[in-house]
């Protein structure tokens, strides 16, 4: 396959071989900061097959189409069950502009909102400006442009949600839908729908659920004017440091990672990056690393430990109830038991 070279290190090369068919080319390339055709290139020299293109039916292209001037290609991908990667080269076969990553705004951009803004839609000026709905409700919030025009366009994607609240996707659709969030599904096709949320809805929600999100992750009057119930947590939330639910952000994962690799533990992690021992445990093993999630103390293990610190070595105890010798000495340290030293014959007894 044609690509850019690029010589990939023997873990890499094993990386893409055990996650191939649970991770996408697409993320891939973006992990080892190369081309798409690289990663694939490796995986066909392996024996491993090549994913392609499926068959576009007259409505998926049409639909594509419609999506291309209001979402991010990869949340088109999302809504159209299709790779970022199809979505990508069938845009570019069929000659649409996508809007893609996140740019800077430039001065002409700037101007061109201000001047747009109150005057038309906000649907029909992202159209004209290539962004999406989303991205201009932020910038004018920065720019001071006042409240945002009420229109016909008054919802919200989950992409969005995740963007402008800082938590994960699997959050959103699992705990909080348990917990009443009400989102609404929007059809596209007849066979094609997504699903979205009012800004009314949203806000009632975060309201009742304080305890699930971090205001100091979301931009003072991004959600508009703020409700004193919003103040007041912004200063709870600074005291109380609600921390263990928020998305892992990429310079925090190599930290993790770094810090793994260089002996340390799960709770000397967590300590160090401000994160929850559990967070750092699922993220690490869901990179893939082999290690034992932290085990809570039973009532029996305790006992144990509290009955025998005294005439056994950490050793001997940790042997005893299946831990690691580490992982008592800590446990008694932070019980509060001083380790008694015991001299034995060849180390200060008699001769």
């Amino acid at each position: 396959m044609k690509g850019k070279k690029r010589q990939f290190t023997d873990e890499e090369i094993q990386y893409i071989i055990s996650n191939w068919g649970k991770e996408s080319p697409h993320s891939m390339k973006k992990k080892f900061n190369c081309s798409w055709y690289a990663v694939c290139n490796i995986a066909e020299k392996n024996g491993l097959e090549i994913p392609r293109s499926n068959e576009w039916t007259n409505e998926e292209i049409e639909t594509l189409k419609l999506l291309s001037d209001k979402y991010h290609y990869s949340e088109i991908a999302k809504i159209m069950n299709k790779t970022e990667n199809a979505i990508y080269i069938k845009a570019r076969r069929l000659g649409i502009t996508l809007i893609q990553d996140k740019r800077k705004w430039t001065k002409e951009e700037e101007t061109l909102l201000s001047d747009l803004w109150g005057t038309k839609s906000i649907e029909t000026i992202a159209k004209n400006m290539k962004r999406t709905v989303f991205s201009l409700r932020v910038k004018a919030v920065r720019m001071g442009l006042g409240p945002m025009i009420r229109n016909n366009y008054d919802l919200i994607t989950v992409s969005d949600m995740c963007d402008l609240l800082n938590v994960t996707r699997d959050r959103i659709t699992t705990t909080w839908i348990s917990l009443g969030l009400n989102l609404k599904q929007k059809k596209l096709t007849k066979n094609m729908s997504y699903y979205v949320i009012t800004w009314d809805d949203l806000m009632k929600f975060l309201e009742n659920n304080q305890n699930e999100w971090d205001s100091r992750y979301v931009e003072k009057n991004i959600l508009g004017t703020e409700p004193e119930w919003l103040k007041e947590k912004r200063i709870r939330d600074i005291e109380e440091n609600p921390l263990w639910y928020r998305k892992w952000t990429e310079e925090e994962i190599k930290q993790a990672e770094t810090l793994f690799k260089s002996g340390k533990d799960y709770k000397e992690i967590a300590k160090i990056i401000n994160r929850s021992e559990w967070a750092v445990a699922n993220l690490l093993r869901n990179m893939g690393y082999s290690y034992m999630l932290p085990r809570f103390w039973k009532g029996k293990d305790l006992k144990y430990l509290r009955e025998n610190y005294e005439n056994m070595t950490y050793l001997e105890i940790a042997e005893a109830i299946g831990r690691t010798t580490k992982a008592v000495s800590s446990k008694a340290e932070e019980l509060g038991y001083q380790k008694k030293l015991i001299k034995s014959k060849n180390n200060g007894g008699e001769n």
